[in-house]
């Protein structure tokens, strides 16, 4: 016995445009999802560019303790990044346990700001303040 089989001709070529249809949108969404994925990672990698400069300007305050910058001191980083670094004296003077009176910790305070390298834009900044001493203060009798 054998159907009729008129009204179901082209209907390979239908469905099989379907399937074409549905795996091209899914190539279109994990290209999509792909792209994100590496821009999510290069803003990641920037970010981290930056506060890592602006960390080390901050251990080059650090390490200019008790000397002060009174302009912006900048330097540039092998990765392109740069940084510039401030740093002052706070005007405190602290007793510690365990120093005698004649003795006190001078605090200063290291401001560093990170930038990107040239081709991004981002800046991050770093505040620390230091405690140096110790340091004779009075007539040491």
């Amino acid at each position: 016995m054998r159907m009729a089989t008129a009204n179901e001709r082209g209907s390979a070529l239908v469905i099989t445009l379907m399937l074409l249809l549905i795996l091209t949108a899914i190539g279109i969404y994990a290209v999509s999802i792909s792209t994100t994925e590496m821009t999510i990672a290069l803003h990641s990698r920037v970010g981290t560019a930056t506060l890592n400069s602006a960390e080390s300007g901050a251990s080059y305050g650090i390490d200019q303790v008790p000397n002060v910058f009174t302009t912006a001191y900048s330097a540039a980083l092998a990765d392109l990044s740069s940084y510039s670094v401030t740093s002052r004296a706070t005007g405190t003077m602290t007793l510690k346990p365990g120093f005698g009176s004649n003795f006190r910790f001078a605090d200063f305070e290291v401001t560093s700001q990170g930038q990107a390298p040239s081709q991004f834009v981002a800046t991050r900044a770093v505040q620390i303040v230091v405690n140096y001493g110790p340091v004779p203060v009075g007539t040491m009798y």
